[in-house]
Formats: structure tokens, sequence, C-alpha cells
């Protein structure tokens, strides 16, 4: 009879969710979670690159060698881009993405002799994390051409405010100070069919922050395009939003846009960083860059690095480019060599390094508001609303909002001197 399980988790944060969402329901039907061997293993999958899948397969064995009489569960966006290849794994059940409460009975079924059909399923996702990530959509249609994600999350699926607001009450009732809005695409939640009659992200953003208790909110990643004036202005007025805002630009230049299928051009881009810039101040903007496209020259890769320092963004995540098989961008010639890329990834890791540093730089003697997620006797970790981790000790603390300094502050926002 099992007792036990593990969650391995790879990919976003929406997986993030997901997987908590999945151990919250396993809880609730007697299992326990645990770090050490486990009887029941899910490893939670992603499949935005080719990169992506061979991690995964080596989470499966790493997740066998470390569990070696568990039953394995494969589930995710990897199975529902390529089933066969996934089957190959030798999982016990294999999964895609959502219907959560299904998959447990499947998983029940492993284990006959253990009599836990009978549950109630919670409404909170069990993210051992100190803020808590609320994904409030799924699913993506905007088919970049080197991006499998709209087949492995289909369309646009927006959950019902009622429900995200009783979950984020819950989450607030628990003692979460700051909830992550996070989703597939953000900026589209409401939107489905261009619904303008539903309530959008500017909507429910506002729902939330009549919470009772509530710290702060923060956007997870948005597109240039869905970054509105409603939104710009909600940001401007409400200092619970962080003023943080993670932007993908993806390439720096309009030829290499145009193949990706972004929805945007440079001059666009630009002017909407501006205009984010000119009204909030003291906004931090990071942003997502894949180096090596098909076609990418090293003009394009110069242009692209001379683009982001005038973006000003505080940092970049930089990704090498390796498309799916299924992707359009995959069967694109001018593919670039895999040194190259490596040598422009790295290039671009400095440039990365140096934007950080001087944006940093804004902050110094500023009192920050800090959401606390690490904490060992009087030395504190924690995350600031534009988005980078500082440490810090007890002396530093000038306002604890009503917390008490012998107490645990994990979870919780304090102020400090920088």
């Amino acid at each position: 009879m099992p007792n036990t399980f593990k969650i391995y988790t790879l990919g976003c944060k929406v997986n993030r969710y997901d997987s908590g969402t999945v151990k919250a329901e396993l809880i609730a039907t007697g299992l326990k979670p645990v770090l050490g061997k486990a009887d029941l293993v899910l490893v939670n999958t992603c499949s935005v690159t080719e990169s992506a899948i061979h991690k995964n397969k080596r989470m499966i064995n790493k997740a066998r060698q470390e569990n070696p009489l568990a039953k394995v569960v494969l589930l995710g966006c990897w199975p529902k881009i390529d089933i066969a290849q996934a089957t190959n794994a030798g999982a016990d059940i294999i999964w895609g993405t959502g219907k959560f409460n299904e998959l447990i009975l499947q998983i029940n079924n492993l284990f006959p002799d253990k009599n836990n059909t009978d549950f109630k399923i919670p409404g909170l996702s069990s993210i051992d994390r100190a803020r808590y990530f609320l994904k409030i959509q799924d699913g993506c249609e905007q088919f970049c051409s080197y991006c499998i994600i709209p087949f492995a999350r289909g369309k646009y699926q927006s959950r019902d405010s009622d429900e995200l607001l009783l979950e984020a009450e819950s989450a607030v009732k628990l003692g979460y100070e700051e909830i992550v809005l996070c989703g597939v695409h953000l900026g589209m939640y409401g939107r489905e069919g261009n619904n303008e009659t539903k309530t959008n992200l500017c909507g429910i953003i506002k729902k939330i922050l009549k919470i009772k208790g509530l710290g702060r909110i923060r956007l997870s990643s948005i597109e240039i395009n869905e970054v509105t004036d409603e939104l710009i202005d909600l940001m401007k007025k409400n200092r619970k939003i962080c003023r943080h805002l993670h932007i993908p630009l993806q390439g720096g230049t309009d030829r290499i846009l145009k193949a990706m299928n972004r929805p945007y051009n440079i001059a666009f881009f630009k002017n909407k960083i501006d205009k984010i810039q000119k009204e909030l101040p003291d906004v931090a903007i990071s942003t997502d860059v894949i180096v090596g496209f098909p076609g990418e020259t090293k003009i394009d890769f110069e242009k692209t690095k001379d683009f982001i320092r005038k973006c000003e963004f505080s940092r970049l995540h930089v990704f090498s480019f390796s498309a799916h098989k299924k992707t359009k961008a995959y069967a694109m010639p001018d593919h670039i060599e895999k040194l190259e890329i490596k040598h422009r990834s790295e290039e671009l890791r400095v440039v990365s390094k140096n934007l950080e540093k001087n944006h940093l730089e804004k902050y110094r003697n500023k009192k920050l508001i800090i959401l606390v997620e690490k904490q060992s006797d009087d030395n504190y970790m924690g995350k600031s609303e534009y988005y980078f981790n500082i440490n810090f000790t007890k002396n530093d603390v000038t306002n604890w909002f009503g917390h008490k300094s012998n107490d645990s502050l994990i979870k919780k926002l304090v102020e400090i001197k920088n």
C-alpha cells in the first residue's frame, strides 16, 4: 500500500502551479510528500525545445534511480506533443495537462489496495514557496515559429474570476503576502474569441487587490502588445502591483522578428518600453532573448545587443536556439553552428550581467519592500518588488509591518534600507 510521493517539475511557472495542484490532490487522498525514496513519483515535463526534451529524459532516469520501486507518472507538455516518444519512457501512467482529478483516479487504480477514491479535491495549489503562484489562464494561439506550446497547451482558456478570487483569498489566509499571476499567455486573460465583455487582466487584478491582508501582486511574463495603457495606469496608481514586468523580446531585428512570427516590430517594442519607463520611472523590465535563430547574421546579433542596451533592461534570460522538430523554425534554412550559438550566448550573458549591475545601482541607499524567502536566525534573503534578490539582517529592517522580529518571516513583507 503506497504512503508517499514525490514530484519532479521541469519548465515554466504554469508547470509549477500544475505540480502544486496535483500535490494538493494527492495529499487529499492521504499520501504524504517526501524528499527521500517514494512509492509514487510524478515527472511534470516541458517540451518547449529539443533541449528541454533531453532534460525530461534525464529527469525520468534520475527519478527511477532515486526511487527504484516506485510507480512512475509522466505528465505535462511532452506527452501532449509526442505521445509515442513519451510512451517509450516506460511510465506506468502517461498523462498530458489538466483534468488532474481524473489523473488522481488513474493513480488510485495503480494501487488497488489503497481505498482513497472518496476524497474532496482541494481548491488551493500546494506550492512550497514563499510566494503564491496563481494560474489564471492556459493556452496560446500566437504560433511563434520556434514555439511548440500552442500545440501542447491548446487554445486560450481563462479561469472563472470568482474561482480565482476565492483561491487568492485562501492563499492570503494561509499567510501568503505576494501573489504571482501566471499563465501561458497572461495578457490574453478573458479575451477568448476577442470577447470584450468578460473580465480582462486589469479587471482580475483590481478584484484581487481588494483582498484584505494582501501585500502585493506580481505579474509573470507578458507580451509587449498586451501591456495596455490601462495596465500601465493601474500600476502607476497602485503600489501593491510590483514595479516589475517581464516582457519577452526574443529577436532584436525586424527581419528576425518576422521570421519568428512575433506580433510586433522593433519600433513598436521600443516605443512601448519608452512609455512604460516614462510612466513608471523606477520600473524593472526583464526580457527573454533567443540567440542563434536560423538566418541570424553577425550583423543581426550586433544590432540585437545594441537594441538591448537602448532598452535598459534590468536583466536578460538568454536562450540558445533549440527548436522542437515539429515547429516551423526547425525546418528553416541557414541554421547557425552550435559553437557559434554558444559563443553568442556567452557574449549576451555578459551584456546581461552589466545591465543588471547598472540597474541595481538605482536602488542603492533606498528603502525597499522585501518578500522574505529564506531565514536563518537574524539573517534573511528575500525578493524585492523589482525582482532581484537581496540578503539582509535584522538590523537592516526599518518597518516590520506588524510582524514580530522573533517570528518566522517566511512569506512576509518587510521594509529595509538597502
